[in-house]
């Protein structure tokens, strides 16, 4: 019977008159009317799609209104019911009852457990079968005291529902709550989306956690009208069987798997189906749930609803309790509270996310019984209301009942430490005056601009004297005029980052403020943390060539050699690989240390596993100091992490700026989010603190697509220029030297029309060509979110050495030649030439060595060449006169330095100039005096002219981190860019189909 939306709506109206005015009798109507004609809430949203600014609002308001209340069709629930056979002592449970669906063809009413939040449903269920155990009350609130042998349901779909362990899918939440609730060896049989555990790539959570209570039985595909009679003309699901996993011996779960078994054909008859669906999917399980009944209820009994070791636990307080003299008129109060644990119940009119802040759990149980205990040693009241500072907070406490009745209600307000340190009133807070003072006196220190800050006579007198010993070239070393004026500053703050550019003298900065701060400022030791190649390759050689005290720790022995004075190295990993142990160290020693973070931007992934452990173990130190070429290489968002490092997410870290902002994806720009409601506040710890520090200056990251249309414009940049000009100073080689020797040069060379033939092929045939080049996942959705990404990778390696694909029939590509030729006109001089990729690398070693078969060629890959050899390699190469360095820029990142190169050529491009700046700055350096020429070759109109673009929109927002506050044009300059590259770039289209197109620039294809 297909009703329209009206007509099961007056249906629905009269069916709960009917009932509420008990006359149902009266009226001549029959339960078999009620259950046929009361068909609930799915379907009756009356909403419009016209109606909503986009389909999700329409979807997420319809689904407010119907709840997910779709009834199972009879048929379903005969199929079902009929299929599973309960007995008549099984009991059976709906956590989603509805009006009962199901429990028309149950054996035994009285063995019917359900709850249904709608009312009105539950008053049709509770007419229709009156012994049914039926509660009015959400799902996630249903307690029963007994366990089921079989759980039904037709949960709501696709609901996103708030539980105890955060958001869950309603059909989800529905199988783990029916795991609960189940005997083992218990069978679930449930009706979900097709979509439901679908793919066992995006749904590989939701799968283990449905293997971790089941063992999967099977399933089979409902006919797609199922739901027809509902207003749901075409909506594919599925019915599922579920066993619950027991210990049994020699009982073996099944593994979930994502085909079903068949597809239930329209009007398909429920016996047959029923007797099909039995002797395929439930016949053995069911023999096993029989046949292990005696092993079930010793399993039950094992079974708590508490934790292990709970109920022992509360046993041996409330004994404790009763035995002792002084708290045993306690033993009454803690016994009910312990009774309340064991039967509340949620009120019907709490919310749920109140009640589960609300309601006892076993640690308020066990420390309320421990609390009861310890007032054996109660101290006595006293009538007194006292100041405390508690949690980072000012509080008045009270220290007896009727002080607490004394407290005026401003003095109940607790008053955060950093909001009495801003207000700068110390008399509000007697007892604290000294405290507050000293807190004021350093964080109007920390906040005091660098730019702004004088000299300390004391610390300069300290650093003109410093010297060290260099025993590898037997000279003094000392710090030139910028450099102590700069460390001058850091040291009169406690944490600072020091940006000097490469080359510029960063660890000698670094050596001095450590021994400054151990010296003069008694702090126990300094703690240098950097990359693998940093430590191994610049602070294990240069700690020992200056005859200093240090330790480096590669194991957890190595702690116990570490003495006051001394310089403890560590690399991110080993950090990483010890953190509890370095936390507990730290601690112990009171945070008495120096923090050295080098190529600190190596932190810049606030949710990289190096990121987290540095914040876990040194986010208290006493006296912290990052340095840098480079703070940011993609977005402003990578200086987050440093900065929390820094301060901690204390009062150095308050957020001044008023509005938020956010980027629109669909539309294509930023727009005001609102008032920020952190203003004022420190910026908080982690995750939420990325956020907000990234939608109040750069909401937007830049791509290699998006570089022609949007600006990267910084919001709130008065804000974030005072975070930067207390924080960080900033040198360039330039500055630091005084010797302006780099020179960069752009070489755009032209595509053969071989070349141009493959690159036209990747962007057209890309489909074809990807099984080359790619391996499949094994899963259709991720090859698709991959292949996108897959085809820039693939367009940048022809731009690179084309000849390395199969499909390139020319000779020697033009930049390949280019290169060979530049290597050829500078025949008396070392070249470098760095590539990113191995088979780029192999090419050019091959072109080389095929034109200049006499000049020697040196080959270093981060795989092939350790540590050891590259530093070798310096003096290798120097006594060559004029060989070729051909690497991957990656193997040459930081602390590997060839100040007798002049000539360096990069024909493949980083992601961002930090990238590129850390190979080429290994070329120049403090001691270089020769003119560096950097030569960056670069198809013109190829993806490298994005990728171009894109490195000077990053350095845009990298000059900006450095105080420079350039425009593009300044950009162009620095990187001797003479030519339109705008005109070149490569856009990202949707067709009229939906699909993902790449277009050349504004030049027409040959």
């Amino acid at each position: 019977m297909n009703l329209t939306r009206e007509q099961r709506k007056t249906l629905n109206e009269k069916v709960l008159y009917l009932i509420d005015s008990n006359s149902v009798e009266q009226a001549g109507i029959t339960s078999e009317d009620i259950y046929n004609a009361y068909t609930g809430e799915g379907g009756l949203h009356g909403l419009e799609r016209a109606d909503f600014d986009s389909y999700y609002a329409y979807s997420e308001k319809k689904k407010e209104i119907e709840n997910g209340q779709f009834f199972t069709p009879p048929a379903i629930c005969q199929l079902v019911a009929e299929s599973l056979r309960p007995s008549i002592s099984d009991v059976v449970a709906d956590l989603t009852c509805g009006k009962g669906s199901f429990f028309n063809f149950m054996p035994v009413e009285t063995n019917c457990y359900g709850c249904e939040l709608d009312a009105r449903a539950y008053k049709v269920a509770h007419y229709l079968y009156p012994g049914a155990r039926l509660e009015l009350t959400d799902i996630r609130a249903y307690r029963p005291d007994l366990r089921f042998d079989y759980v039904v349901g037709n949960p709501p779909f696709n609901l996103k529902w708030y539980a105890e362990d955060g958001e869950c899918l309603s059909q989800l939440y529905y199988c783990i709550k029916a795991a609960r609730v189940l005997k083992p060896l218990g069978i679930l049989a449930l009706i979900t989306p097709c979509s439901f555990l679908a793919d066992d790539f995006t749904d590989k959570a939701a799968i283990r956690e449905m293997e971790a209570r089941f063992s999967f039985l099977g399933q089979i595909a409902l006919p797609e009208d199922a739901f027809s009679v509902m207003g749901v003309a075409s909506f594919p699901t599925k019915l599922q069987f579920w066993q619950k996993r027991s210990d049994l011996k020699d009982w073996t779960a099944r593994r979930y798997t994502t085909s079903t078994l068949y597809a239930l054909a329209d009007g398909f008859d429920p016996e047959s189906e029923a007797k099909r669906l039995y002797e395929r999917v439930l016949m053995l399980p069911k023999s096993e749930l029989e046949k292990n009944r005696s092993h079930v209820l010793l399993e039950l009994a094992r079974m708590k609803q508490t934790s292990v070791g709970f109920t022992y636990e509360t046993q041996k307080l409330l004994y404790q309790i009763k035995a002792h003299p002084a708290v045993r008129d306690r033993y009454t109060k803690c016994c009910e509270y312990l009774h309340r644990f064991y039967t509340e119940q949620k009120p019907d009119n709490m919310d749920y996310k109140e009640w589960e802040r609300t309601r006892l759990t076993e640690a308020k149980v066990l420390a309320y019984l421990r609390g009861a205990l310890t007032r054996q040693n109660k101290r006595p009241t006293r009538d007194v209301i006292a100041l405390v500072k508690q949690n980072d907070q000012f509080q008045y406490k009270a220290y007896s009942p009727k002080a607490s009745r004394q407290i005026r209600p401003e003095q109940k307000e607790p008053v955060p430490i950093y909001q009495a340190v801003l207000d700068n009133e110390p008399g509000r807070f007697p007892g604290y005056e000294r405290f507050l003072r000293r807190r004021r006196r350093e964080y109007d220190r920390q906040s005091q601009s660098f730019r702004e800050m004088p000299e300390d006579p004391n610390i300069a007198t300290w650093l003109q004297e410093f010297t060290l010993w260099d025993m590898e070239n037997e000279e003094v070393i000392q710090l030139n005029d910028l450099q102590r004026q700069d460390i001058n500053r850091i040291l009169q703050k406690r944490y600072g980052l020091l940006q000097w550019e490469q080359g510029s003298g960063k660890t000698l900065a670094a050596i001095a403020t450590g021994m400054y701060r151990m010296e003069q400022q008694g702090l126990h030791s300094t703690w240098v943390i950097s990359s693998a190649i940093s430590i191994r390759n610049n602070w294990d050689v240069v700690l020992k060539n200056y005859s200093l005290s240090y330790v480096f720790v590669e194991r957890l022995k190595d702690l116990e050699r570490i003495r006051p004075g001394d310089f403890v190295l560590m690399t991110l990993n080993q950090m990483s690989k010890y953190r509890r142990q370095i936390k507990k160290w730290v601690k112990l020693h009171g945070n008495k240390i120096q923090l050295v973070l080098d190529e600190s931007d190596e932190i810049s992934n606030p949710y990289a596993v190096r990121t987290k452990a540095a914040l876990d173990c040194f986010r208290r130190c006493r006296a912290k100091l990052l340095t840098t070429g480079t703070s940011t290489r993609n977005n402003i968002v990578e200086f987050a992490p440093q900065q929390e490092l820094l301060y901690n997410n204390s009062i150095n870290m308050i957020c001044w700026c008023k509005r938020v902002y956010h980027y629109d994806s669909e539309a294509g720009r930023v727009y005001e989010k609102g008032d920020n409601a952190y203003y004022g506040k420190p910026i908080p710890a982690y995750k939420k603190g990325y956020a907000l520090f990234s939608s109040c200056h750069l909401p937007d990251k830049p791509t290699v697509f998006g570089v022609s249309e949007r600006t990267q414009d910084i919001y709130n940049a008065a804000e974030l220029d005072a975070i930067l000009a207390k924080t960080v100073i900033t040198r360039t080689f330039e500055e630091v030297t005084g010797k302006d020797i780099r020179r960069i040069h752009q070489v755009p060379v032209k595509f053969s029309p071989e070349e141009r033939a493959v690159y036209e092929q990747v962007i057209k045939e890309f489909d074809r060509l990807w099984r080359n080049y790619f391996a499949s996942t094994g899963n259709h959705r991720k090859d698709a979110m991959l292949k996108l990404m897959q085809q820039i990778t693939l367009l940048l390696r022809v731009s690179a050495a084309p000849n390395t694909l199969a499909e390139y029939q020319g000779g020697t590509p033009v930049k390949i030649r280019k290169a060979v030729e530049m290597a050829q006109r500078w025949e008396n001089e070392i070249v470098a030439i760095g590539v990113r990729h191995k088979v780029v690398l192999d090419a050019y070693a091959e072109a080389i060595q095929e034109a200049m078969p006499d000049r020697p060629l040196f080959l270093v890959t981060g795989s092939t060449t350790s540590f050891a050899k590259r530093r070798a390699l310096r003096k290798t190469l120097r006594e060559s006169g004029n060989g070729i360095l051909l690497c991957t820029q990656q193997s040459l990142p930081s602390s590997v330095n060839f100040d007798f190169v002049n000539k360096i050529i990069i024909p493949e491009l980083h992601y961002n100039n930090s990238g590129m700046s850390q190979f080429y700055m290994r070329f120049i350096r403090y001691t270089s005096t020769e003119y560096k020429g950097i030569y960056f070759l670069t198809y013109a109109g190829s993806l490298e002219s994005n990728l171009m673009q894109m490195v000077v929109a990053k350095e845009k927002i990298n000059l900006f981190m450095r105080g420079q506050d350039t425009n593009l044009d300044e950009i162009y300059e620095r990187f001797g860019i003479d030519y339109n590259l705008l005109s070149l770039l490569m856009r990202r289209e949707v067709d009229e189909k939906g699909h993902l197109n790449i277009r050349w620039g504004e030049q027409m294809i040959a």
